[in-house]
């Protein structure tokens, strides 16, 4: 009887698992109670969705007028670093361009202005520093009153090849006058 006992505890066993598990037993109901379903936990908030916005403009730079070292000396130059000229048939009281055809604008480049203005950087006085609405109703930057231009052959900053063209075209020192002082 002794062997057997492991196999009767088993059999025991199973039989009240069972009738454990059965919906009744005699009259008794043994059916676990009614589940009420309760909402799932809250999960964590996820932050809202991020408005659409539109996408950011460019930011606009203003024009900076500053002082430079060429192979002539301390003269005025833009924020990249390049030779600022001045035409002796523009006029700086009052200031006005008169470089207006395809020709002359394919070389000599005005100093636009945008909204954000002109800003006078190292070396030169925000005093000296302006604009004037160019016949083309474009904004150009001025120094002592003189517009202001880039001559397209100059590739690298300090490069002074528009000096002296045509007995015209000029540099322009930090204060505003022609280099030669002669303006």
């Amino acid at each position: 009887m002794l062997k057997s006992l492991p196999t009767m505890l088993w059999v025991v066993g199973a039989t009240v698992a069972v009738a454990a598990l059965s919906p009744a037993v005699g009259n008794i109901a043994t059916t676990a109670p009614p589940v009420v379903a309760t909402p799932p936990a809250a999960a964590p908030s996820a932050p809202p969705p991020a408005k659409a916005t539109k996408p950011l403009a460019p930011v606009e730079e203003p024009a900076v007028i500053k002082a430079g070292t060429t192979k002539l000396g301390l003269v005025a130059v833009d924020a990249d670093g390049f030779t600022l000229y001045m035409s002796v048939l523009d006029s700086k009281n009052p200031s006005k361009s008169v470089c207006v055809s395809k020709t002359c604008l394919a070389a000599w480049k005005p100093v636009y202005v945008k909204k954000a203005g002109v800003l006078a950087g190292a070396g030169v006085r925000q005093a000296k520093v302006g604009k004037v609405v160019r016949p083309d109703k474009d904004i150009q930057a001025t120094l002592g009153g003189w517009p202001l231009y880039r001559f397209a052959k100059d590739k690298k900053p300090g490069d002074v090849l528009g000096e002296g063209i045509k007995g015209t075209w000029h540099v322009l020192t930090p204060a505003g006058t022609r280099l030669s002082n002669q303006g």
